[in-house]
């Protein structure tokens, strides 16, 4: 799932809720009210959102997707963003243009760097289900 392992999994995590919350801000801070990329922004910023919130982790709120989930999920984010202003036709906005291509790649370059724990969430890695006493 990554290339190299250099980023921290609870590091990822926090990014995820800073990314999500600066989707769900980025077009009224921006100015992006009137924009093409408005409903875009806001969609990604939920989709991230729910996506840090229901991955195992110690920000979750629930443990809904597996982390091989949410890194596929990354990985489909962030060739989304990279293709959104030519898909849905904002790419002659400069600054929606600019942010939504910026946030792809670095959404993509985070994903490839992060230490997925591949394990997180399992009954094992967790302590649940233990019968040791």
């Amino acid at each position: 799932m990554s290339a190299v392992r250099l980023l921290p999994w609870p590091v990822h995590e926090a990014v995820d809720y800073l990314l999500g919350l600066s989707f769900v801000l980025a077009p009224f801070l921006l100015g992006l009210r009137e924009s093409v990329a408005f409903p875009v922004f806001i969609a990604v910023g939920v989709v991230v959102l729910a996506n840090a919130l229901l991955t195992p982790g110690r920000l979750a709120v629930a443990r809904i997707l597996p982390v091989r989930v949410h890194a596929v999920l990354d990985y489909i984010l962030a060739f989304f963003l990279i293709l959104a202003p030519f898909a849905f036709g904002f790419a002659d906005d400069d600054t929606a243009l600019t942010v939504s291509v910026f946030a792809g790649v670095a959404v993509l370059v985070m994903s490839l760097v992060t230490a997925f724990p591949l394990d997180l969430g399992t009954p094992a890695a967790t302590g649940e289900g233990s019968t040791a006493s």
